[in-house]
């Protein structure tokens, strides 16, 4: 176990006040003090820390890295050292390297420490946010098990269990907590998870009635409420798709390509190539994930917008190095604020079916291509018999109509609107998904 106690000598106090400078945002007079420190003891890895500190409240990210290293290359075995570096390259780097050195780290630090609950959950973050569940699951469970009566163990270990959707697991943990903590619409939403996976709508109604009553203005609450009374909300909420997409962001591309079979990306470039052979267009890719439109487009006589709310999914596009810029908004604020007659061409791949309601986003699109410009976007697809918007509840994605789709394009004002079918979108459970891919143009002058 780690000795938590902080030693009473006169020099750390002095470091503790410092910490508390920080902390309070007096940055010019904790520089100061800490510099004092420094000389008094330059090889003493806590100032290094602190630094590391000072620099995040600062902004300057690369300024806390190296002052993290630099402490743990003055302390190369204190787990303090080795998780304050692992959290720093989890949260702010977008190499897939450092978030790997950021496990790694948290990975000696739990093997040094195997019986702390707090190195263990500490470490969890850092896989969880690197993208490595599995572990951070691991983690969380052998933290829970030293510590059961700590909440915030038990929720992280909760949420863990739900994001594999091992709902059964984690019912108990949410048990616990809703005893503990009866109106928290966290807790709420996450037995109302598990209701609804296990075909309970009588349970899972009384959960959202009460986690909407508890947080009546937030959007999640409202959602799953309308979801949970069979009501289709419009649209999913920004930040829920934020999240999801940051948590995906790590080989987000290589999963997509070779594990789920995603071949939009290349067809759709062709296709802007086809029509656009000398290169000459600007392009709107609303949704743009880690930008693998751009990356099989490469390089064009004209400017690729991204939109994502995702900013470490933009931190991935960014590096293809074929973006002009990037707008980390949601995709309806970007449409409906972008200027008319703008582009010759807007994609939207595999994110509609996050969005839902076209109503917004084809008139809008509409307005924003010049003449003759093209709306090229996909669609999970409904069946016949469903309604022309379908939640997936088991996937919380939406699906379309194709019908309903040409008509809104028509109707809007598209010229020409055309529909492939595609047998599969990209694999889900190692089954073909079905969808179309729309191709609909603005008349010409």
């Amino acid at each position: 176990m780690l000795d938590k106690t902080i030693p009473n000598d006169p020099f750390t106090q002095e470091l503790q006040r410092i910490r508390q400078l920080i902390a309070q945002g007096q940055l010019q007079v904790a520089a100061q003090a800490l510099n004092q420190a420094q000389r008094r003891a330059p090889l003493d890895a806590r100032i290094f820390l602190l630094g590391m500190g000072l620099a995040v409240r600062a902004g300057n990210l690369n300024g806390a890295i190296q002052s993290a290293r630099r402490a743990l290359a003055l302390a190369p075995n204190w787990p303090v050292a080795m998780l304050e570096l692992g959290a720093l390259l989890a949260r702010g780097s977008s190499k897939a390297e450092e978030k790997d050195e950021a496990v790694r780290l948290a990975a000696a630090a739990a093997a040094q420490h195997p019986d702390d609950a707090d190195v263990l959950g500490n470490a969890a973050n850092i896989a969880s946010i690197s993208g490595q569940k599995e572990q951070a699951l691991e983690w969380w469970e052998r933290a829970h098990a030293l510590r059961p009566d700590d909440v915030r163990l038990r929720f992280s270990l909760a949420q863990g269990l739900l994001g594999f959707r091992r709902h059964a697991g984690a019912k108990p943990h949410l048990d616990w907590l809703e005893q503990r903590f009866p109106g928290d619409p966290n807790v709420l939403l996450g037995l109302f998870d598990c209701a609804l996976a296990a075909g309970d709508q009588a349970a899972a109604q009384g959960y959202a009635d009460r986690a909407l009553a508890a947080a009546p203005g937030d959007q999640g609450a409202q959602y799953w409420h309308a979801v949970a009374h069979g009501r289709t909300p419009p649209t999913q909420t920004a930040p829920a798709i934020a999240s999801l997409f940051d948590s995906y962001a790590q080989g987000f591309d290589m999963h997509l390509v070779r594990g789920l079979k995603y071949k939009l990306p290349q067809q759709v470039a062709q296709m802007l190539l086809a029509l656009h052979p000398e290169r000459k267009f600007n392009l709107l890719d609303l949704g743009c994930g880690t930008g693998l439109l751009g990356l099989y487009l490469g390089p064009i006589d004209g400017s690729i917008i991204g939109v994502d709310l995702s900013r470490k999914m933009i931190e991935q596009a960014a590096r293809h190095q074929v973006y002009a810029r990037f707008h980390s908004v949601n995709m309806l604020d970007a449409l409906r604020d972008t200027p008319s007659d703008h582009y010759e061409a807007i994609a939207c791949l595999d994110a509609l079916v996050y969005v839902g309601d076209l109503a917004p986003v084809i008139p809008n699109a509409l307005r924003i291509l010049k003449p003759g410009g093209h709306f090229i976007f996909s669609c999970e697809a409904a069946q016949d018999g469903e309604p022309d918007l379908v939640l997936r509840t088991a996937t919380n994605r939406y699906a379309h109509r194709d019908t309903a789709v040409e008509r809104m394009c028509r109707e809007a004002g598209f010229d020409q609107v055309q529909i492939e079918h595609l047998p599969a979108l990209r694999m889900e459970n190692e089954q073909p998904l079905p969808g179309f891919l729309v191709t609909a143009r603005k008349a010409a002058v």
